[in-house]
């Protein structure tokens, strides 16, 4: 855990007056800034999506790295953070060509017969210009901000002083607290600042869809690629959101979406974590392009699996495989009520039976799915939530160009496809082979496995032990009625004598009352103990030692911990 470090103090001040003039003044207090809160009736979501758009280019990647996490805030929030834009001024160009020439360790000429000056796009953490190469390619230039990464790791300090400052004080709509959040952002953020595993990333998603019509990526130009600068070659369509919905052209481009995310959930296990239309070109015939591989995912056999399972159970309306599929992909430490469980996905499901794009609600989507798991604490792998939100994208993107379409009927025959590959015979022979293996081992180590628990179990090692959910508590209100029982004894015992030595016929040797001094002072003694069995009663229940002696660890590491 990072110390927290007086240094940090500005600019948290900064963030707490800035959180206050979008209405979360209360926030800033949490972190100890007394700031004056400004009334706003802008809805909650407006107001945190134009807060972190004014505190700067970290809290902007910050926002949109999280809005496609439906497993840590709630849709609204998600559908504001999709339209959190960086609108990043433009670097100066000699400042872009200092920095392209150390990258490439030679001049700008030697690689470029022209590289204009000014940039076609422009983000907080980089911005790509046009150039063409001396052998005559036409080149799209992405070239990290110089700087940006100093500035995004200095306020990630930031954050996580935040984080451990609110932690405990506040609760997060999703199961994540404050410091997990900030472990994702960092997470996310460590994989965008090198742009060699965007590259790997573009590659590997170009060679999978390599027999796939009329779906690219764009063509890596490695010789010239390093950790902040990718160069690749320019590709000219138009945004998947300027074309003219139900068009041939759009529909074409949306059928070859459906299919490529088909793909890349059920057969690649590679997908692309944020299928905006900013990130899709439709080039000419209705052909598509991905761009921007920043955020990929990986699923595992098994992941793969649970995606099959909701994804088939959705189609042919099996709401009982879904939630019990949702539920084992899971990790929860409560005791989850299928019956009201699958009661939710059911109603979820219901929304799409036999519905169009254009009649469903705005808010439905897979990310709903993710939500409902949520609130039954169930907290699903990192890949999951992204892949909702990325199939919510996907949804709206269809929404616009196929209005009419029952998606249901849409993507039923790829569910048939997927199962008949899950069911064939190829998968059910190399499924019951893998059986066999693990049955092997299974039964090669059973006999050691059983002597050695016969071993343990003769020699005292093992231990039997039964848990009840209510022990706690129950240990807890006994301890809490014993230090009152005590309390309550000591005061009254304590009290007595007191009474007892300030009595006017008690002795007084030498002339000097002692013992009424004495007594006095045990009565004062007696009556703070009695003040402690009050607030022993009235506070127990909230006063939580080791929660308090976190919080002076804190303020301990706020004054002394020094920079980091």
């Amino acid at each position: 855990m990072p110390p927290i470090s007086v240094q940090d103090l500005p600019r948290i001040t900064e963030v707490a007056l800035v959180l206050a003039s979008h209405g979360f003044g209360e926030l800033g207090r949490l972190v100890g800034v007394d700031t004056k809160n400004k009334h706003s009736d802008a809805p909650v979501a407006m107001r945190i999506r134009l807060a972190l758009a004014d505190l700067g280019p970290t809290f902007i990647k910050l926002g949109q790295v999280l809005s496609v996490r439906p497993d840590i805030l709630p849709s609204d929030v998600l559908d504001e953070l999709a339209h959190l834009q960086d609108n990043a001024p433009r670097v100066d160009f000699a400042l872009i060509r200092q920095l392209v020439e150390a990258e490439l360790l030679r001049p700008l000429e030697e690689v470029f017969t022209s590289f204009d000056e000014d940039p076609i796009a422009s983000a907080s953490i980089a911005q790509v210009h046009a150039a063409t190469l001396l052998d005559g390619r036409r080149a799209a230039v992405k070239v990290q901000r110089p700087g940006i990464e100093r500035i995004l790791r200095s306020d990630l300090h930031i954050l996580y002083t935040l984080a451990h400052l609110v932690d405990g004080q506040i609760k997060f709509p999703g199961l994540y607290t404050p410091v997990e959040i900030v472990q994702e952002f960092q997470a996310a953020l460590e994989s965008e600042l090198d742009f060699l595993q965007e590259a790997r990333a573009c590659e590997r998603f170009a060679s999978l869809h390599r027999n796939v019509a009329g779906v690219h990526a764009p063509e890596i130009y490695r010789e010239f690629g390093t950790r902040r600068v990718l160069v690749m070659a320019m590709v000219d369509g138009q945004r998947l959101n300027r074309v003219i919905p139900g068009s041939d052209e759009g529909k074409a481009a949306m059928r070859r979406l459906i299919e490529s995310w088909y793909l890349q959930l059920f057969e690649h296990g590679f997908f692309h974590g944020d299928p905006h239309p900013g990130n899709l070109l439709v080039l000419p015939g209705g052909e598509l392009c991905f761009l921007d591989f920043g955020l990929t995912g990986h699923l595992t056999g098994e992941m793969q699996d649970v995606m099959t399972a909701v994804f088939t159970g959705l189609v042919f309306r099996d709401a009982e495989t879904v939630a019990l599929a949702i539920y084992r992909a899971g990790a929860t430490n409560e005791r989850v009520d299928l019956k009201a469980f699958r009661g939710e996905i059911e109603r979820l499901m219901a929304k799409y039976e036999g519905a169009s794009l254009s009649k469903l609600s705005e808010n439905s989507s897979l990310a709903e799915f993710i939500e409902v798991a949520s609130a039954y604490r169930i907290q699903l792998p990192r890949e999951f939530a992204v892949i909702a939100r990325a199939t919510s994208i996907v949804d709206g993107i269809a929404r616009r160009l196929l209005p009419d379409v029952d998606i249901i009927e849409e993507v039923r025959p790829l569910a048939s496809r997927l199962l008949q590959s899950r069911l064939g015979p190829e998968r059910l022979t190399a499924d019951a082979f893998r059986l066999m293996q693990q049955a092997q081992a299974t039964f090669r180590d059973l006999p050691t496995q059983t002597n050695q628990l016969l071993v343990d179990l003769e020699r005292g090692r093992i231990t039997i032990a039964a848990r009840d959910p209510e022990s706690e508590e129950l240990r807890t209100e006994i301890r809490h009625a014993a230090i009152r029982v005590s309390l309550a004894i000591c005061a009254l015992a304590l009290g007595l004598s007191g009474a007892i030595l300030i009595a006017p016929w008690s002795p007084q040797p030498w002339g000097i009352p002692l013992l009424a001094i004495a007594g006095a002072m045990v009565s004062m003694v007696a009556l703070v103990m009695f003040a402690g069995l009050v607030a022993h009663w009235l506070f127990a229940t909230r006063f939580h030692p080791r929660e308090w002696s976190r919080r002076l660890m804190a303020v301990f590491r706020f004054f002394f911990g020094g920079g980091g």
